[in-house]
């Protein structure tokens, strides 16, 4: 018994990328939520013949509010840009590329106040 397989040819190069990225696994990119995210970064310049990661330009960060992306990436630069001496002539090359490594629910606010009064209550039943 014989099986052939046909796998049709990616007739652009854009074909050719798409067949590549279906087969790479989605990043979670979505910040827009009520919860808490782990957000790991990388700043790099597209700068041409000069391609590289900024230095002090990865990291990660808590955070614990709904932004979308390009607030996040506006955000994450101009706070690079703060603290580390860019050259204005590279700053239209850089470049934020970020994930959500986990993410949590938010813990209610009043959470540690219940827990406490809680435990005075069995404290009290107990004496």
């Amino acid at each position: 018994m014989y099986c052939i397989l046909s796998i049709p040819k990616a007739s652009t190069e854009r074909d050719k990328k798409t067949r590549v990225n279906d087969k790479m696994a989605t990043a979670d990119v979505d910040l827009d939520d009520e919860m808490v995210k782990l957000v790991a970064y990388s700043i790099v310049s597209l700068k041409p013949d000069d391609e590289r990661m900024m230095p002090e330009g990865a990291g990660q960060i808590v955070v614990a509010r709904r932004m979308s992306g390009d607030d996040f990436a506006s955000w994450t630069l101009a706070k690079y840009v703060q603290e580390q001496a860019v050259d204005a002539g590279e700053l239209k090359y850089l470049r934020v590329y970020f994930v959500v490594s986990t993410r949590w629910p938010r813990e209610d606010r009043k959470f540690e106040e219940r827990h406490v009064s809680a435990l005075r209550e069995i404290q009290q039943a107990m004496t």
